[in-house]
């Protein structure tokens, strides 16, 4: 991510959520802050477009183009609708797997029907960018136009980017977020055949019961601002992006070290210029797996001390929407500040011993809002983090 210092502070002025709990942020955060001690099933089933679609154009499309487009357009309405025709908005958008229930489909009408019966919309609705390329053509965005894949820490790293592309004065303007459509039968045999995958279909973040995820799908999408922009024009700001980075783990494909995400939220407060004892909130990347739980609190405490920050995360509620549960989760920072609560990990956590940290457990807790770290680490070592902080939030390093 370009720019270590950035000239313009980034504000975030809208959020558009589509997922399981329905369409919207104030469903989102209702179905993440009530009770959750059961199953997570984060399949999105009769989704309706037509609120954002044409019948002929949905059926020419694919769910996760749809997801996209519905949560852009809710994120730009709950923003206000700025203006974001043109060269100074940019497009950045996290995708995983895309088309790949389209490309299984045409495959069998390849074979069953012949190659005259393919959809030739296929050559484009296949290409992994066709979630930005759409949001730039559909409210005319004429600012770089990004795909971001880095597995599991691909929303965060789209906020990321998107954030850099505001804070260099390259755009006034960003839409960023991250989609999960619906995976096909052998991506999900793949995922459990890694034994990651929950038997159960709980998601138990920090439990001693925990036996993995289970998947959910949907999209996540954020409007980015500069700061005096927003301000100029009254917009509503939920918080600022105030720092970002990507590491690497460079050690297994699939087991996470520890030592990239503890780089990786450091780096992202040296960007914020903000001490570890001003960060009061982190939002872990939390899936429930049996290491990655452990090895990503024993980082978190590496980088901020005993007894440091608060500690959650959301997949017990959510499940786990892959290149998508970064954005969420960013989504979830923003909305805390404004609710002046965290969301639990879990009704009834029963905390492994060998987890180190203050986690949220029981109902959501009451706070004052201060500097929050949303962390993301994904297959092939990726790790992504931001920094998001409540509006007007001034730190002394920073200042």
């Amino acid at each position: 991510m370009s720019d270590p210092s950035p000239r313009h502070r980034v504000a975030v002025t809208g959020i558009g959520t589509v997922s399981a709990a329905g369409n919207g942020h104030v469903r989102f955060w209702e179905s993440i802050t009530g009770d959750q001690d059961g199953p997570s099933d984060g399949s999105i089933r009769d989704f309706d477009p037509s609120p954002w679609f044409k019948p002929n154009e949905a059926k020419r499309s694919d769910p996760y183009i749809l997801y996209s487009v519905a949560a852009a357009e809710m994120a730009l309405e709950d923003a206000g609708h700025p203006v974001v025709k043109g060269a100074r908005t940019g497009v950045v958008m996290g995708n995983l797997y895309g088309a790949a229930g389209s490309l299984e489909r045409q495959r069998d009408v390849l074979e069953s029907r012949g190659p005259g019966l393919v959809a030739p919309t296929l050559c484009a609705l296949s290409c992994e960018d066709a979630c930005a390329s759409t949001l730039s053509i559909r409210f005319g965005c004429q600012g770089p136009s990004k795909l971001v894949v880095t597995a599991c820490a691909t929303g965060t790293a789209a906020v990321g980017e998107g954030a850099a592309l505001v804070a260099d004065g390259t755009c006034d303007t960003v839409i960023a977020g991250a989609v999960l459509g619906p995976l096909t039968e052998v991506i999900r045999a793949s995922y459990q055949n890694l034994r990651i995958v929950s038997p159960s279909s709980r998601v138990r973040p920090f439990d001693r019961r925990r036996d993995g995820f289970a998947f959910s799908e949907g999209a996540a999408v954020l409007v980015l601002e500069a700061a005096e922009r927003a301000t100029e024009r009254g917009a509503h700001v939920y918080g600022e992006v105030a720092g970002w980075a990507l590491t690497n783990d460079a050690f297994h494909f699939s087991k996470p070290s520890g030592d990239g995400i503890q780089r990786c939220m450091s780096l992202a407060l040296d960007r914020a210029c903000l001490s570890p004892d001003e960060v009061t909130h982190v939002n872990a990347h939390g899936t429930g797996t049996t290491v990655g739980d452990i090895e990503e609190t024993q980082a978190i405490r590496r980088v901020f001390g005993a007894p440091g920050p608060s500690i959650t995360s959301i997949k017990g509620a959510t499940g786990h929407a892959l290149a998508a549960s970064g954005a969420f989760e960013a989504a979830s920072v923003l909305l805390s500040f404004e609710n002046r609560i965290i969301p639990s990990a879990g009704p009834d956590v029963d905390l492994d011993p060998e987890i180190v940290g203050d986690i949220v457990v029981g109902p959501p807790r009451p706070w004052v809002p201060g500097p929050s770290l949303s962390n993301s680490v994904g297959l092939g070592g990726q790790n992504a983090s931001v920094v998001l902080v409540p509006p007007g939030y001034a730190s002394t390093v920073r200042d």
